[in-house]
């Protein structure tokens, strides 16, 4: 998501987003594999990548933000259950993620109006 970059949080609330539509992705690639042999279940590194991008917000104030997305590491997880054909998908526990993330991002974005709000009032009120 590329928004016009007027803060570091509104900047830091356009990746959280950007993180959790790319989780939703993983995910929906897992499901879609449910019944694939010897398929391995993937998710997204997302606390390493959020903290990161918190600290460096953090860490340069005033200052553009070019964490790409890229960095958002994809790895195999943690296998709870190996089905006879290999696949480690849990189509349960995906759909527990899955509804997660969506909430996260319905969040996210209540969170970016409401900056976006409160910096359109201050544009306002300073005229």
């Amino acid at each position: 998501m590329d928004l016009p970059v007027f803060d570091n949080i509104t900047s830091l609330l356009g990746r959280f987003l950007d993180v959790q539509s790319r989780r939703a992705e993983v995910v929906a690639g897992n499901l879609a594999n449910v019944d694939t042999p010897g398929y391995v279940a993937r998710e997204v590194e997302f606390d390493d990548f959020l903290r990161n991008a918190a600290a460096e917000s953090l860490a340069q104030p005033g200052k553009q933000q070019n964490s790409p997305l890229a960095a958002l590491r994809v790895v195999n997880q943690e296998p709870t259950t190996i089905g006879i054909d290999g696949n480690t998908v849990d189509a349960g526990h995906e759909m527990s993620v899955l509804a997660e993330s969506g909430t996260k991002y319905l969040q996210g974005t209540q969170l970016l109006q409401m900056r976006l709000r409160t910096l359109r009032a201050a544009i306002r009120e300073g005229k």
